[in-house]
């Protein structure tokens, strides 16, 4: 059972001709979407479990796991499993958010600016990062977050 109408999000990691399309549904339970295109993508599903948001993107074999914490400011994120996988974190503020996706030593520096409706950001340095860009709609800010998150952890496998 949904609660409300169901809200939709675009958009796009990566360039146009090196990129992966983004697309999700948040229905106020579940968050569904897909990562990159209809024949070489990933779903994703996430919804709320025991005080966090849990899902999966990818199939059983081909896939990985994902945990969402989240608080008014701050929005972790465990992407993968406990050995193998990634952590995020983020802290919001009124114009974006900026974090790290990995370890100081290994991992790419996370930010975003929010403006009416879109986000815009980078994964990753100047030289080495990746852009995103996202029409949000109504979908809430951290969700597009985990979003782009997800797609960037399955970049290798899209």
């Amino acid at each position: 059972m949904s609660i409300g109408q169901e809200q939709s999000l675009h958009g796009r990691l990566g360039t146009f001709t090196a990129g992966h399309d983004l697309s999700a549904t948040w229905d106020g339970e579940r968050l569904t979407g897909r990562l990159g295109s209809f024949t070489a993508g990933h779903d994703l599903a996430v919804w709320f479990g025991d005080g966090v948001l849990e899902g999966r993107v990818g199939s059983f074999t081909q896939g990985f796991d994902l945990r969402v914490s989240l608080s008014a400011t701050h929005l972790q994120v465990h992407l993968g499993g406990f050995v193998d996988g990634v952590d995020a974190e983020l802290s919001f503020d009124t114009q974006g958010a900026s974090g790290r996706y990995g370890t100081f030593t290994a991992g790419h520096d996370v930010s975003l600016r929010h403006y009416a409706g879109e986000v815009r950001g980078r994964i990753g340095s100047y030289t080495r990062g990746v852009d995103f860009r996202m029409d949000l709609g109504d979908v809430p800010l951290p969700l597009g977050v985990v979003v782009v998150l997800a797609a960037y952890h399955a970049w290798p496998s899209l």
